[in-house]
């Protein structure tokens, strides 16, 4: 049976409200010999006072609830690391839940989340359906029609997507497939609207039997791959030939691609050039490494702590809206090692 503040207070002679005076050290003053006979029964019991219900008394828990899609997705499992790192630098616990993009266990999330007096939530997974009434200081990261009384970071998915695929342009690349995450992730539709923009500035093909929707797993990709690689796939019909690059919108996706190439018996990039969007770790061990926009995390969740705190300080201050742009990469897969 936990040990409550009453026990202290049988066990020093003194009154519930005495102990609380030397746990947060006031608001009355306590004498010399009452200070020492609580500290001396709170070792004597172990008493480990409710965090929670302390920083609720003075106005914080210090702590933020994160919701990301997909714990298995590099990208959404090294954003939280990096949310996490720069909380925990700043004094604030962060409570991770993955909605997996399921709305109800999302809103889920977002009633505990609420009911531990969180200081603020994140939402990395675009979502905007849980935002209704929420009091405490939201951030949403990569989000799309948001209430203007929500802060966000949003990546410039459709300026980092048209750098990919120029680049593979610039290695004489015209028929480029578009693997892309689910519709359902807000970010998708605008990677998809950055790889039609530039393939029509050169007037290259943009029709949809080159885009192929997938879940954002080694899984997915490959499957998106075959269906755009295989003899019996969609661009061969259309085409008469399979493309010869592929614009991925997720790291994770693109390993997938690349063991669907060596199934399919084609060379990466001898046969088929690849580039995707993340920077994430594993992007640099793959064979041959991945050339990747991208996309500085801790940076960002610097940015979101900064933001944050600044809203726990001042309610009153204004939402910021900031934008993010990525960098390219350089691997082996887009054909730059080739001579």
């Amino acid at each position: 049976m936990a040990v409550t503040r009453s026990d202290v207070a049988r066990a020093a002679g003194v009154s519930p409200a005495v102990v609380s005076y030397v746990l947060n050290g006031g608001p009355r003053p306590v004498s010399a010999a009452a200070r020492s006979r609580v500290e001396a029964a709170i070792e004597e019991l172990d008493y480990r006072p409710n965090a929670i219900a302390s920083a609720l008394r003075g106005g914080s828990t210090h702590s933020v609830g994160l919701l990301s899609p997909d714990p298995l997705d590099p990208y959404f499992a090294e954003l939280s690391e990096a949310m996490e790192r720069e909380f925990s630098s700043a004094g604030y616990v962060v409570l991770t839940g993955h909605t997996r993009g399921d709305r109800s266990r999302e809103e889920r999330y977002v009633r505990t989340f609420v009911a531990r007096q969180v200081d603020g939530l994140i939402f990395a997974s675009g979502a905007a359906g849980s935002l209704e009434g929420l009091e405490c200081p939201v951030l949403v990261i990569d989000g799309h029609s948001l209430p203007d009384s929500i802060s966000s970071i949003s990546i410039e998915q459709p300026a980092d997507a048209a750098v990919a695929v120029e680049h593979l342009q610039r290695h004489g690349h015209s028929l480029i497939g578009c693997i892309s995450r689910p519709v359902a992730v807000a970010a998708s539709g605008s990677s998809i609207d950055g790889w039609r923009t530039q393939q029509s500035m050169v007037g290259a093909p943009v029709g949809d039997e080159l885009v192929a929707f997938a879940e954002t797993s080694e899984e997915g990709g490959n499957l998106a791959a075959h269906m755009l690689l295989s003899e019996h796939g969609r661009p061969w019909a259309i085409h008469g030939t399979r493309p010869t690059a592929l614009f991925v919108g997720a790291d994770v996706q693109a390993i997938g691609a690349i063991h669907a190439c060596w199934e399919l018996g084609l060379r990466v990039p001898e046969d088929v050039a690849i580039v995707s969007i993340g920077g994430t770790r594993p992007a640099a061990f793959t064979v041959p490494p991945l050339t990747t926009i991208r996309q500085d995390l801790p940076y960002l969740a610097s940015r979101a702590v900064l933001e944050l705190r600044e809203r726990f300080e001042d309610p009153s201050r204004a939402p910021k809206h900031s934008r993010m742009r990525g960098n390219l990469v350089v691997g082996r897969s887009c054909g730059c090692n080739l001579v």
